[in-house]
């Protein structure tokens, strides 16, 4: 059973008792991270966040968006979802691995609409001791979405771009949350940004952090406590970002369940080292 308790994340034997419900969708979100031939739960989809975002150059303002509900109906049309579908999804098991894809699927699906979306507590080294496993092979667990004409959302509330945010940094009632690893808000560039650092004033929130040794997250009251301690106040409003937006969107999602008013600069920090102040 998750000690995060909520109706967005389950854990595997939730999985396992669901998995002959004709009205499920499982999702594997490790995407372009998983090789040929490496395991997967049986009855997955492979989705990567790129499948289901505006593509652009990286350090560009339009790398990480979100996509048009028209757009999302096509995709959910070629992966068999409806409004009445259950959506779980998955990643690599933190704090070792993965990138909380799971939660942008989350974060965007929501979007779009979808009313009934879960993350799988744990990741995937969880649900393999389940035994439903099987070989990735790109050709039959991957659909190929390159035939849609892809428009970027024009109503996302939740989501934050470069022009606005530059407008903000210094607000007294905001607070920018970096969900990199501590290392890269410390200077380290791993991804190839233009600048080392992070975004002048930004509190340092590492996606992994919420999770303990095994993978699965820890408790509301925990995760609660380690905010306050790390001056996160409930009284302001939140905009997280990573280097391209998905491990910012797991956070998001997380800190909604919390009670947060959270945004995500999608762009994130590709594109604001091109742009705006950074400090080490």
């Amino acid at each position: 059973m998750t000690k995060f308790d909520s109706s967005k994340v389950v854990d595997v034997n939730y999985l396992k008792s669901v998995r002959d419900n004709n009205n499920v969708v499982v999702i594997d979100a490790r995407g372009n991270m998983l090789e040929d031939g490496s395991l997967m739960y049986d009855r997955a989809i492979v989705l990567d966040w790129t499948d289901i975002s505006l593509l652009g150059e990286f350090g560009g303002e339009d790398l990480g968006k979100l996509l048009s509900k028209t757009n999302y109906k096509e995709i959910f049309s070629m992966l068999n979802i409806d409004d009445e579908t259950e959506v779980l999804a998955y990643g690599f098991t933190m704090p070792e691995a993965g990138f909380g894809d799971e939660g942008r699927i989350i974060y965007t699906f929501e979007y779009a609409g979808l009313k009934n979306v879960k993350l799988i507590d744990g990741g995937y080294k969880h649900i393999e001791e389940l035994g439903f496993n099987k070989k990735y092979n790109k050709e039959l667990d991957r659909i190929d979405f390159s035939s849609i004409n892809r428009v970027e959302a024009k109503d996302n509330k939740k989501a934050i771009f470069t022009d606005e945010l530059l407008n903000l940094v210094g607000n007294k009632d905001i607070q920018i949350i970096d969900t990199r690893l501590a290392v890269e808000y410390n200077g380290r560039v791993i991804y190839g940004e233009n600048k080392a650092g992070h975004i002048k004033g930004a509190l340092s929130l590492p996606f992994n952090s919420l999770v303990d040794a095994n993978g699965l997250l820890k408790s509301k009251d925990e995760i609660s406590a380690y905010l306050l301690e790390l001056g996160i106040d409930k009284n302001k409003t939140q905009i997280t970002y990573c280097t391209t937006g998905v491990r910012a969107s797991y956070i998001v999602v997380i800190m909604e369940e919390l009670g947060y008013k959270v945004r995500n600069y999608e762009p994130s920090f590709a594109r604001y080292a091109n742009v705006g102040e950074v400090e080490v």
